[in-house]
C-alpha cells in the first residue's frame, strides 16, 4: 500500500498556495508533465518540439473529478523499478465530504512515456466501491495541430473483437489505442491504454463516450426530441422509473466486421425468428414516434415489423431488404409512431424474419414528437455527422461492473492496475511496439510459444469442418490413434504436434465443475454425440484416464491439451455444492437468459473451498502429464451480478483468477488459451499463452488476417494470436498451389498459433511437407509490422527486421479472383508505405515460394510486384555484399533464420562457412549469391550427410545438404576470385 495511504501523511508536501501561481512540473528531458494545482488539470509536452500533445487533462474516479477540488497536493520522489529510474509526481485532489483523489504519475529516464496509476483516500464514515479510475480524462490533444491530417486510428481490442482503421476521431476500445496523423514531413502518434492488469479492465476512449447519443441529441430528426437511445449489440439494457425505456424479448450480441457504416450499426442482437422491442414508461398524453436501426452483412435478410399492442397487431412493414455491408451500402432506419391508445399498454415492435439467415436489430431510438407521414415506416439512409477533429479529446480509465470496496477510513491505489502514454515517439509503429514491451515487463508476461501446430480432435470429428472427409473421433482413443497418424506421417522430423481433446458436453449434468476422469468417463458430447459418431464418454478404454491418455500421447513424441467450459454449470454438481456457486445458491436466479447457463448464475472463483477444489483439478492434470488447455465459453466466467465471496473482488479480479489457477496448477510452461469472443480485454494477460481471435472457422479470410495484423505489436510479445482451425483441404484459390501457401504463410506471419482442422489422415505427402515449412513457429517477442497500415484502408505488405542486414517481406493480395498489384517504398517510413532500409544500400530479394531472385534493388525504390490471385508472396531482403552470401533456403518461411546458424565469410580462407539443422531423409537447398566469386566445392563435418551444388545461373548457385539421421552440421563452401 503506498505510503500516504498508511500513514496518511506525505513526506514532501507542498500546496499550491506554495507554488508559482499553482503550476508544477516534472520532465525528463523527453516528456514534460505540467500541473495547474488550482484547476486540476495537466497537460504533456514533448520538449524536443515544444508541442502541446495533451491539454486540459485531468484526473478522476468514479464522479469524483480533480477539477472540482478545494485543494491539491503533490510530492516528488525519486523512483527505481523494472522499468528503470526515473522520477514521479503524486498529486493529491482533496474535497471536503468526498474521499481524496491520489495519482501517481511516472517518468523515466530516457524514455518516451508516462506509467500513470490511482486510487482513494477514503477519510468519509461510508464504504466506497470504486467502478472507474481514470488518470487521463477529457484532455484535448495537440495543441495548435490539424490532427485531421490524413487521420488514422486504430483499436487495442483483444480477443475475438473486431480490430480495423478507422479515420473519423471515435472510438472506444478495450486495452488500448494507437492514433496517427501527418504527412512524410511531419507526422504524430498518440498510443495509451492499459500498461498492467489486476482487477480492472482498460479503456481507451476517442471522442465522447456515447458519440452516436450526442450526435442525435445535436442533430435532430425534424422537431423530435430524443427521449432513449439503445445500441443494442453493446449497451446492457437498462430500466428508467420516470423516462421512457426500451427491453428487448430475446437477441443474442454479435459484431458485423468491417468499417463500413458506424460503430453502432454493426454490432446487433440477432434472433432466429423474432426480436420484440418492448417501450415502457410512455406518458398517455405526449406523442412517440420509434425508430428502428438495421443492416445486413451479407445480402440475404428481409424483415417485416407489426405492432402489437392489447390485442391489437398491426403491420408496419412487410418484408423490408435489409442493406447489405457486403456490398458497400450504409445502415437505414425507419421510424413508427406510436399510436396514443397504445402508450399505457407497453407496446411491442415485432420485428420477424422474413427472408435470410436470421433477424437482426442495430439500434432503437424513442423520440417525442410527430413525423409527417411520408417518413413513417419507409427505410432512411442513416445520416452520420461529419467528424469534428476540433472536438477530439482523449480518456484513459480502468472500470468494473462490480468495483472495489474501500472501506470507510481506509485508502485504496490500483499499483497492479497501471496506465501507459506515449505522445512523443511519431512513429506509429515504434510507439506501439514500445508499449507492448513496456506491459510485458510491468505485467511480468514469460510468454509461452506454440513451435507447433495443434489438431483439434473437436474440429476433425465435426463434419462441417475437418471430418468431411475421414472422421476422427473427440474422445481419448480418438486423440491416441491421430497422434499415430502424425507420427506415421513422419511430421515428427520437424516439430512435435500437440492434441487437443475437447470434452464438450451440452447436457444439464455435464463435466463441468466437476473436471475429474469419473466425469470424463461418464459424459460424451451430448445432443451432439450420435451426429458425430461420438460414443458415450470423452474417455474410454484403454485410454480411460488422464494419465493414461495424456502419457499414450506424450510416449508418441505429442502434447496433450485439454478443453474447460469456463463456467458453464452443471445442475448436478450446483446441487452437491451450493457453498462454491455465487450468492452460495445452487440456483441463484437472475434477469437476463444465457444459452448456456440459462436464468442462473454459476461458480464463484473467489470462494475459499471452490478454489481448493480447483487447485486439486489442476494438480490431477499437470500430473497426468497434460501440457495445455483451452478455455471455452470464458464470457462465462464474468461474474457481473456480484454474489462473490469476497467482497473486495472485482468482477475483473474473479475472472483473471481463473486463468491464475490454470497457469499455476499447469505450471509455467503450460499452455493457456483463452477463447474470448465475446470480451477482448487483456485483464487475463500473464497466465494465458494465447487468444482466440475469431468465432469458429476452418477457413482464413481477409479480415481475420488485417485482425491479427494490426495487433502486430502484441502479437507474440504479450500474447499468440490464433485465429481458430485451419482447413488444409478448403485453402482458396483452389486451383493452385498459391490457396495453401497463402493460408500457411499468413497464419505465420500475422498469427502465432496454427490450429488445425485437419485429421492427418486427410492429408498427402505433399500436404505435410507444405506444412513442414512453417515450422517450428519462431520462439521470439517480434511479429512482422503491417508496413503500409497508417496510409491504407487494408494492410497488404508487412516486414520484420532479422538484422541489420536482413528483412523478411509479404505481399498479401487478398483477393481470390483476381490479380493485384502490390508495392512498398524500401527506403519510407515504416508503417507509412516504407520497408525502412537503407537508401544507399543495394539489396537482394529473394522469393520463397517461387523459388527465384525477384532482382537487386537499390534502397530508394519502390518494389512493385503483380500478384496472382490469392497470392502471399514471402521475400527474404538481404544487403548485397561484396563476398558470397545466402539469400535464401527452401527449408523454412524466414529463409535461413531458423535452420542456419553462425554463418560468416571468412576472408583468409575465402570460405563461406556455417551450420544447418538437416531434417532426416530431406535436402536442404541454400541459394547462394556468389558475387563475383567462383565457386569451388564445399565439405561437411558428417561423413553422413552427403553435400553437392547445383548452378542456377551465373551468380547463383544451390549448396544441397542432406542427411540420413538429422540434426546440425557444420559446412564449409570455398570460392575463388
Amino acid at each position: 500500500m503506498n505510503k500516504l495511504l498508511l500513514g496518511l501523511i506525505f513526506t514532501i508536501l507542498l500546496c499550491a498556495s506554495c507554488t508559482n501561481r499553482g503550476m508544477v512540473a516534472i520532465d525528463n528531458g523527453i516528456v514534460k508533465l505540467e500541473f495547474d494545482l488550482k484547476q486540476g488539470t495537466y497537460k504533456g509536452i514533448d520538449v524536443e518540439t515544444g508541442q502541446t500533445c495533451i491539454y486540459d487533462a485531468s484526473w478522476r474516479v468514479n464522479d469524483f473529478l480533480s477539477t472540482d477540488a478545494d485543494s491539491i497536493y503533490y510530492q516528488i520522489e525519486a523512483i527505481q523499478d523494472s522499468l528503470g529510474k526515473g522520477q514521479s509526481i503524486q498529486v493529491v485532489s482533496v474535497k471536503k465530504g468526498q474521499p481524496d483523489l491520489v495519482f501517481n504519475f511516472n517518468l523515466y529516464d530516457q524514455e518516451p512515456f508516462v506509467i500513470m496509476y490511482g486510487g482513494i483516500r477514503n477519510g468519509t464514515s461510508e464504504g466506497i466501491q470504486i467502478k472507474e479510475i481514470s488518470p487521463v480524462a477529457n484532455a484535448r490533444l495537440f495543441y495548435g495541430a490539424d490532427i485531421s491530417k490524413n487521420f488514422k486510428l486504430i483499436d487495442g481490442e483483444g480477443g475475438g473483437c473486431p480490430t480495423y482503421i478507422r479515420e473519423t476521431p471515435s472510438l472506444l476500445s478495450q486495452n488500448n489505442m494507437i492514433l496517427h496523423f501527418g504527412t512524410d514531413d511531419d507526422f504524430h502518434t498518440l498510443v495509451g491504454g492499459g500498461a498492467s492488469y489486476g482487477e480492472f479492465a482498460k479503456y481507451a476512449l476517442i471522442g465522447e463516450k456515447e458519440q452516436r447519443k450526442a450526435d442525435l441529441k445535436e442533430h435532430p430528426v425534424e422537431d423530435l426530441q430524443l427521449v432513449s437511445y439503445i445500441d443494442v449489440g453493446e449497451e446492457v439494457v437498462g430500466t428508467d422509473t420516470v423516462q421512457p425505456y426500451i427491453t428487448l424479448s430475446s437477441g443474442a450480441p454479435y459484431k458485423f466486421e468491417g468499417n463500413i457504416a458506424y460503430k453502432e450499426a454493426r454490432t446487433v442482437v440477432w434472433a432466429d425468428r423474432e426480436i420484440g422491442v418492448k417501450l415502457h414508461n410512455l406518458d398517455k398524453d405526449k406523442s412517440y414516434i420509434v425508430g428502428l436501426s438495421w443492416c445486413d452483412d451479407a445480402d440475404r435478410r428481409k424483415q417485416t415489423v407489426h405492432l402489437k399492442y392489447g390485442d391489437k397487431e398491426i403491420t408496419c412493414i412487410e418484408d423490408c431488404r435489409l442493406p447489405s455491408l457486403a456490398k458497400g451500402e450504409n445502415a437505414q432506419i425507419i421510424y413508427f409512431e406510436i399510436p396514443a391508445a397504445a402508450n399505457e399498454l407497453e407496446p411491442q415492435l415485432l420485428v420477424k424474419q422474413a427472408g435470410g439467415d436470421n433477424v437482426v436489430i442495430s439500434e432503437v431510438l424513442i423520440y417525442e414528437g410527430k413525423l409527417p407521414e411520408e417518413r413513417l415506416n419507409k427505410p432512411e439512409t442513416v445520416e452520420i455527422p461529419a467528424a469534428d477533429f476540433t472536438r477530439c479529446t482523449l480518456n484513459l480509465y480502468a472500470s468494473d461492473v462490480i468495483g472495489k470496496l474501500v472501506d470507510a477510513k481506509s485508502g485504496y491505489m490500483t499499483e497492479k492496475d497501471r496506465f501507459y502514454l506515449d505522445f512523443v515517439t511519431a512513429n506509429p509503429i515504434y510507439s506501439a511496439e514500445k508499449y507492448a514491451q513496456t506491459l510485458r515487463i510491468l505485467q511480468q508476461i514469460n510468454l509461452n510459444y506454440y513451435y507447433f501446430p495443434t489438431i483439434c480432435m473437436w474440429y476433425a470429428m465435426m463434419p462441417i469442418y475437418g471430418g468431411n472427409i475421414v472422421m476422427g473421433t473427440n474422445d481419448t482413443v480418438g486423440a491416441v490413434e491421430e497422434m499415430k497418424r502424425v507420427k506415421l506421417s513422419g511430421f515428427l522430423k520437424y516439430t512435435t504436434m500437440g492434441i487437443r481433446l475437447v470434452p464438450d458436453c451440452y447436457d444439464e449434468n455435464n463435466e463441468n465443475g466437476w473436471w475429474d476422469d469419473e466425469h470424463w468417463r461418464l459424459r460424451g458430447s451430448g445432443p451432439q454425440g450420435e451426429s458425430m459418431k461420438l460414443k458415450s464418454g470423452h474417455y474410454r478404454a484403454p485410454y480411460d484416464t488422464s494419465r493414461k491418455w495424456a502419457q499414450a500421447i506424450l510416449d508418441l513424441g505429442g502434447l496433450p491439451f485439454t478443453y474447460f467450459q469456463t463456467a458453464v454449470r452443471s445442475k448436478d454438481y450446483a446441487e452437491a455444492y451450493p457453498q462454491h456457486m455465487l450468492f452460495n445458491e445452487s440456483f441463484h436466479e437472475i434477469d437476463t437468459f444465457d444459452w448456456l447457463n440459462k436464468n442462473y448464475t454459476t461458480y464463484d472463483f473467489t470462494d475459499i473451498g471452490f478454489l481448493a477444489h480447483m487447485r486439486d483439478v489442476y494438480h490431477n492434470l499437470n500430473d497426468a502429464g497434460i501440457v495445455g488447455m483451452m478455455f471455452d465459453y470464458p464470457y462465462t466466467g464474468w461474474p457481473v451480478y456480484g454474489g462473490m465471496d469476497d467482497k473486495y473482488s472485482t468482477a475483473a479480479g474473479a475472472y483473471r483468477t481463473i486463468f491464475k489457477l490454470a497457469s499455476e496448477g499447469l505450471g509455467n510452461k503450460a499452455y493457456i488459451h483463452e477463447r474470448n469472443l465475446k470480451y477482448g480485454s487483456d485483464i487475463a494477460l500473464g497466465y494465458v499463452a494465447s487468444q482466440r481471435t475469431w468465432g469458429d472457422t476452418d477457413v482464413i479470410t481477409p479480415e481475420m488476417v488485417a485482425r491479427s495484423g494490426l495487433r502486430w505489436y502484441k502479437n507474440r510479445v504479450v500474447v499468440n494470436y490464433d485465429m481458430d482451425a485451419k482447413n488444409l483441404l478448403k485453402a482458396q484459390p483452389a486451383d493452385s498451389e498459391d490457396g495453401i501457401n497463402k493460408l500457411l504463410t499468413m497464419s505465420y506471419v500475422t498469427a502465432s498459433r496454427l490450429l488445425l482442422a485437419n485429421s492427418f489422415g486427410t492429408l498427402d505427402a505433399e500436404h505435410v511437407y507444405k506444412l513442414s515449412r512453417i515450422y517450428p513457429f519462431h520462439q521470439f517477442a517480434r511479429s512482422a509490422r503491417p508496413l503500409d497500415a497508417f496510409t491504407t484502408d487494408y494492410p497488404r505488405v508487412y516486414g520484420m527486421k532479422l538484422t541489420d542486414k536482413w528483412s523478411s517481406l509479404t505481399f498479401f493480395n487478398e483477393d481470390e479472383e483476381h490479380p493485384q498489384k502490390i508495392s512498398i517504398k524500401l527506403s519510407g517510413i515504416e508503417g507509412r508505405g516504407g520497408a525502412g532500409l537503407h537508401p544507399d544500400k543495394q539489396y537482394y530479394i529473394y522469393d520463397f515460394w517461387n523459388d527465384k531472385l525477384i532482382g537487386t534493388f537499390g534502397g530508394n525504390e519502390t518494389l512493385e510486384q503483380e500478384l496472382r490471385k490469392g497470392e502471399a508472396r514471402q521475400m527474404a531482403v538481404r544487403e548485397v555484399e561484396s563476398n558470397p552470401q545466402v539469400l535464401s533456403t527452401d527449408r523454412h518461411l524466414l529463409q535461413g533464420l531458423l535452420e542456419l546458424s553462425e554463418v560468416f565469410w571468412n576472408e583468409e580462407t575465402k570460405e563461406l562457412t556455417g551450420y544447418a539443422e538437416l531434417v532426416e531423409g530431406e535436402s536442404m537447398h541454400i541459394t547462394i549469391a556468389t558475387n563475383g566469386w567462383q565457386p569451388q566445392h564445399c565439405t561437411v563435418a558428417d561423413n553422413e550427410v552427403a553435400c553437392s551444388l547445383e548452378n542456377n545461373s551465373e551468380n547463383l548457385v544451390k549448396l544441397v545438404l542432406k542427411s540420413t539421421h538429422g540434426g546440425k552440421v557444420s559446412w564449409k563452401f570455398s570460392f575463388k576470385k
